[in-house]
């Protein structure tokens, strides 16, 4: 993607991509939403970044404004190129993020990402030389080294083999210390850097052939997503199997399949003794904001993606939930008591966490719905 300065006859290629979210309480267009952007930012730092000139200039390209409406409210999501490095780009994110207003109606626009334009076309390339591989084996392989290793990995990891719904490294059986990882594209990363004692855990279920495999071994080290789904798994895994001695995880926000070599053994190097109790703990550390924001109030907080949907009455949360449809709520946090009531609704409709100050006797639990409390 590029953009051309017709005045001077420059081109300027797209450096960054990017996209915000955005709400408004009330009814507007698309030609609202980019003008209360050119508006509300104009003249903040003078000429030099005013986004109507820099849009003149090829500095940004076309603002693009995809809308939703519901209920005389508007939503959506709002993508800017910009040809600026990452200082000047990240300038323009906190600008955009100030507009609180469109026509007569309150706003709020939030950045969700800035995507590397370059990284992009680079994971389109990859992608597409993958597909070539698929049917067209290459005789020589280009000295591209990054490009090579992803590529030659994607044609077979041979030493990776299958077994009763595992994956295993090529010592993983005659080892005397393994190292689970979430999936079959963990297991293929650490083979490609030489760690070979790995096993895969499987997906949703944990095969029972795994307690077989490591009823001998020395030490066990769970090496697991750096997001909410490796704690999880970690629970998953604690609860199936007899021990587990070490816990390891990749960067925050980061999956075990996608880090780089050094990544990988920093992660290994920094592993701590595991500790059951520390699960609960870890599962509640993202949700800490919102605890501390509600404890004492009474209150229940409805929660999609992180984001706040509604806040509400603990004395009318049930009310305000039936009225939810399904799979608009993922996290539920309430200054009250978890009633068998509440869990089989919050089931009912899609809820994955719930978490509150006490819970009261329950007699059933769904697999999939975890609940937690305050301590």
């Amino acid at each position: 993607m590029f953009m051309v300065n017709e005045s001077i006859g420059e081109v300027r290629y797209t450096k960054y991509i990017l996209e915000f979210t955005f709400d408004v309480d009330g009814s507007v267009e698309r030609s609202d939403i980019i003008g209360a952007i050119f508006g509300q930012t104009e003249g903040l730092f003078g000429p030099t970044f005013d986004l109507r000139e820099m849009a003149k200039t090829g500095k940004i390209g076309r603002i693009e404004v995809e809308i939703k409406s519901r209920n005389r409210t508007t939503s959506g999501i709002i993508k800017v190129p910009s040809t600026l490095d990452i200082v000047g780009t990240a300038l323009i994110a906190a600008m955009i993020e100030i507009v609180d207003q469109v026509g007569p109606f309150r706003a709020k626009v939030k950045l969700k990402s800035i995507k590397d334009f370059r990284e992009e076309k680079i994971k389109m390339i990859i992608s597409r030389a993958k597909k070539i591989l698929e049917s067209w084996k290459l005789e020589k392989i280009p000295e591209a080294e990054d490009v090579l290793r992803e590529l030659e990995n994607y044609l077979a990891p041979k030493q990776v083999k299958d077994m009763n719904g595992l994956t295993l490294g090529p010592k993983a059986l005659s080892s005397d210390e393994v190292i689970l990882v979430e999936g079959r594209a963990d297991v293929i990363t650490l083979v490609k850097y030489g760690i070979e004692n790995v096993i895969s855990i499987g997906g949703g279920k944990i095969p029972p052939k795994l307690k077989d495999i490591l009823k001998n071994k020395k030490k066990i080290i769970a090496f697991l997503d750096g997001d909410r789904s490796g704690y999880l798994n970690l629970k998953k895994l604690a609860s199936t199997i007899s021990r587990i001695d070490f816990v390891a995880f990749a960067p925050e926000g980061k999956e075990v399949e996608e880090l780089k070599p050094e990544e990988v053994f920093e992660a290994l190097k920094n592993m701590k003794p595991f500790n059951k109790e520390d699960i609960e703990r870890e599962e509640l550390k993202p949700y800490t904001p919102y605890i501390n924001e509600i404890i004492g109030t009474l209150e229940a907080l409805l929660i999609k993606d992180n984001e706040i949907i509604k806040r509400v009455s603990v004395g009318s949360l049930i009310e305000e939930l039936q009225e939810v449809e399904k799979g608009k709520v993922d996290t539920i946090i309430l200054d009250g008591i978890i009633t068998q009531r509440l869990v089989d609704l919050a089931y009912e409709k899609g809820v994955k966490n719930i978490i509150g100050s006490r819970i009261k006797q329950l007699a059933r639990i769904p697999e999939d719905l975890n609940i937690l409390t305050f301590k």
